[in-house]
């Protein structure tokens, strides 16, 4: 069971009353709220008080005390956080990677993109991990790959040819108005 509130040294106050003091300097209202809520159920204010005054839920400053028991200050900073850990190992990415690579059709797939429900579907079948597309799109970017989108023309397309289809073939095929439509 948790420790309801949070005993603190004089020195570990001061330490806060001056790192208090470096926060509002910056401007740091997120950390200046956070010791605020430490210091004052390090008095003895309930947790759930200290919470209604600063104005944060009661479970964030239960979550507060918590990081600061494990982390001391710097546990109470915003950041990255570390995730889970990745379910492919290093060689899976690598030969991940490979795959991507060499391309679609080198996979034996009969499209010439990757898309990230093909890369979850590979991924599933190789190495029997499953991953929600979205996610996979994020484990492709730690692996240096970035989404691509096609182009607005066509690649081989003969522009002059194009332009006349345009001017004079479009046209006739389009409906002509009916005689009710005049």
């Amino acid at each position: 069971m948790a420790r309801p509130g949070l005993r603190l040294t004089e020195q570990q106050r001061a330490e806060l009353a001056g790192e208090f003091r470096v926060a509002r300097g910056n401007k740091d209202l997120d950390i200046c709220l956070r010791i605020q809520t430490l210091l004052l159920v390090s008095r003895g204010h309930r947790e759930a008080d200290a919470a209604a005054a600063i104005g944060v839920g009661y479970r964030t400053v239960q979550d507060w005390i918590h990081r600061y028991r494990k982390g001391g200050f710097p546990g109470l900073k915003k950041g990255p956080f570390e995730g889970g850990k990745s379910r492919l190992t290093d060689e899976q990415k690598r030969e991940l990677s490979r795959i991507i690579e060499a391309g679609p059709q080198e996979a034996g797939l009969d499209t010439g993109v990757w898309t990230t429900s093909i890369v979850a579907k590979l991924v599933r079948d190789l190495f029997g991990i499953s991953y929600h597309p979205d996610h996979v799109g994020r484990v492709l970017h730690q692996l240096g790959y970035s989404v691509q989108y096609p182009g607005r023309s066509l690649s081989k397309a003969d522009e002059n040819l194009q332009r006349t289809w345009l001017s004079d073939e479009l046209p006739e095929i389009k409906k002509k108005p009916s005689e009710k439509e005049v």
